[in-house]
C-alpha cells in the first residue's frame, strides 16, 4: 500500500494520503510492521451517502452525480498508470516493481492460505483471470463459505417494503440455510464449482475478443485499480468535491476490462444507479482526452465501448471476490449478457448436476461433510426457537430436495422429479408472507364471526 500510494502522488493528481513513514517488516523500534500518513483532507461520504432504506437523511441526487463524475475522472487517470504485469506494487531500495498479486479475490477469507494457487505476476489477461478463478475454486471446495449459498442469497433490504418485513424474510433464511448445514455442504460446495468452471469459460471467450479490441493500438496492458471506491474510502469537501481516496491496500494492476467498471455504491457490492452510471462514464470521457492529449482515436473509442458495456466484468468480480449477498442472481446476470443462448441457466444448472463428473466431485466433497450429530448441533444453535419458523424451513428443505440433487437424470428419488432447480429468493420468501398475512387474516375474521 505505502508503494502504491507513493507511485499515484508521483504520477497523478488523485487525492490520497502522503506516505510519512513505514516499515513492511518488524525490524523496527516498533516491533511491527506499519505505515504513518497524513490525515485525510474533508469528511468520510460515509457520513453523508447512506444504505438504501437508511433512517438517516441522504445527500440529493445531484450531489450524488457530482461524485460519481469525479470518480469517472479519477478512474480516467488510474487507467493512464500502465504496468506490463498484472499483480501489487512493491518497493525495494527506492525501486518500484509488480510482483505477487495481493488483490482481494487472492487474499481475503484466508485464501493467501490456499496452496496450487498461481498468484502472479500475471503478464496476460488469460492468466491474470485463471488465477483468480483458481482460488475462487480452491475456496468453494476447502474453505468456510460464511454466509454464501448460490441458491438461497441473502434477501435485500431493497426488495421489502418496510423494515420488519426485510427482518422476517432474513430469519426464514437463516433457518432455511441453518437445517442441514447446508452453506459448508457438499451440495452447496459443488454448486458453486460449477459456476467457477462455468464463469472461466465464458470469461477466456470473452477476454480474448476484449483484448483483441486493443491488440496492436494501446499502451500496456495492464492499470493500476482501487477495487473498494464505497462510500468508506471516499472523503469530501462541504461542497461534495473529493478531497482524498484511502484504504490502498488491496490495489494491483489489473486488465483494463476489469479497472474499467463502475464503483459500486453506496458499498463496493451495490451496483451503481442506472441514473449514476450515465454521469460516471461521462465523467470518464471528459476526462480521457484531458489526462492523454495525444491518446490514439481508435484508443479512446476502444476504452469507451469497453466501459460501456463493463456491468458483466464488474458481477465477476463481485462472485470471485465473494463480495455479494447475491450470488445466484448475479451469475445469472451474467449467463444472460455473456453465457450462451441456446439453453436457460437452471436447465444447465440441472444438467451439470446430472453429470457424472459433479456427481462424482460431490460424492468426493461429501467425505469432509459435518457428521448428523455435528449437523444436530449447528442446528441447535442456529435454527430458530419458533416452532412456526422451523417448520417452514424443514419443509421448504423437503420440498427442495436438497439432498439428493446430484443424481442422474430419470432417478425417480426426491420430489422435484421433472428436474427442476429449487431457488430460495425473494419470491419465496414473498409467498410465505403472504400466505401467513392470509392465515392471519381469515383467523381474525373467524374469531370476529365467533364474538
Amino acid at each position: 500500500e505505502a508503494a502504491t500510494l507513493r507511485y499515484i502522488k508521483a504520477n497523478s493528481t488523485i487525492p490520497v494520503p502522503e506516505v510519512l513513514a513505514y516499515s513492511a517488516s518488524k525490524d523496527n523500534e516498533v516491533g511491527i510492521p506499519y505505515m504513518l500518513q497524513s490525515i485525510a483532507n474533508g469528511s468520510p461520504l460515509e457520513d453523508m451517502w447512506k444504505n438504501p432504506g437508511a433512517d438517516e437523511p441522504n445527500i440529493t441526487h445531484a450531489d450524488k452525480v457530482k461524485i460519481v463524475t469525479q470518480l469517472g475522472a479519477i478512474t480516467c487517470q488510474l487507467s493512464q498508470l500502465r504496468f506490463p504485469q498484472a499483480g501489487s506494487l512493491f518497493e525495494e531500495d527506492g525501486d518500484l516493481s509488480v510482483r505477487t498479486c495481493l488483490s482481494r479475490g487472492m487474499v481475503l477469507n484466508e485464501r493467501d492460505e490456499l496452496e496450487d494457487v498461481s498468484r502472479g505476476p500475471f503478464t496476460s489477461e488469460h492468466d491474470f483471470f485463471q488465477g483468480h478463478l483458481s482460488a475462487f475454486l480452491q475456496h468453494v471446495k476447502y474453505l468456510a463459505l460464511g454466509y454464501h449459498c448460490l441458491f438461497a442469497p441473502i434477501p435485500a433490504s431493497t426488495d421489502y417494503k418496510d423494515p420488519a418485513h426485510h427482518r422476517m424474510a432474513v430469519d426464514w433464511w437463516n433457518d432455511f440455510v441453518a437445517v442441514q448445514s447446508k452453506i459448508d455442504s457438499s451440495h452447496n460446495r459443488t454448486d458453486y464449482v460449477i459456476v467457477g468452471e462455468a464463469l472461466l469459460e465464458m470469461v477466456n471467450k470473452w477476454t480474448s475478443m476484449q483484448s483483441e479490441s486493443l491488440s496492436g493500438h494501446d499502451q500496456q496492458p495492464f492499470a493500476l485499480h482501487h477495487p473498494d471506491l464505497s462510500v468508506n474510502n471516499i472523503f469530501v469537501d462541504k461542497d461534495f468535491n473529493i478531497t482524498c481516496i484511502i484504504d490502498w491496500a488491496f490495489c494491483s494492476s489489473v486488465p483494463i476490462s476489469m479497472l474499467l467498471t463502475a464503483p459500486g455504491l453506496p458499498q463496493s457490492k451495490d451496483e451503481l444507479d442506472q441514473a449514476l452510471l450515465i454521469p460516471f462514464e461521462a465523467g470518464f470521457r471528459e476526462a480521457l482526452t484531458a489526462c492523454n492529449p495525444s491518446i490514439d482515436n481508435y484508443v479512446r473509442d476502444s476504452l469507451t465501448e469497453i466501459l460501456g458495456r463493463s456491468r458483466p466484468m464488474w458481477l465477476l468480480s463481485r462472485i470471485v471476490s465473494f463480495d455479494s449477498t447475491a450470488d445466484y442472481t448475479l451469475f445469472n446476470s451474467i449467463w444472460e449478457s455473456v453465457g450462451p443462448h441456446d439453453q436457460n441457466l437452471l436447465e444447465y444448472l440441472r444438467s451439470m448436476q446430472a453429470s457424472d463428473k459433479y456427481i462424482a466431485l460431490r460424492a468426493d466433497l461429501a467425505e469432509d461433510d459435518p457428521t448428523d450429530s455435528q449437523v444436530a448441533a449447528e442446528e441447535a444453535e442456529f435454527l430458530s426457537k419458533d416452532v412456526q419458523k422451523r417448520a417452514i424451513a424443514r419443509k421448504l428443505t423437503l420440498v427442495s430436495d436438497w439432498s439428493s440433487r446430484y443424481r442422474k437424470g430419470g432417478d425417480a428419488r426426491g420430489i422435484r422429479r421433472d428436474g427442476s432447480v429449487f431457488v430460495a429468493d425473494r419470491r419465496l420468501w414473498q409467498w410465505i408472507y403472504d400466505c401467513l398475512q392470509s392465515e392471519h387474516t381469515h383467523t381474525q375474521k373467524e374469531e370476529e364471526h365467533v364474538d
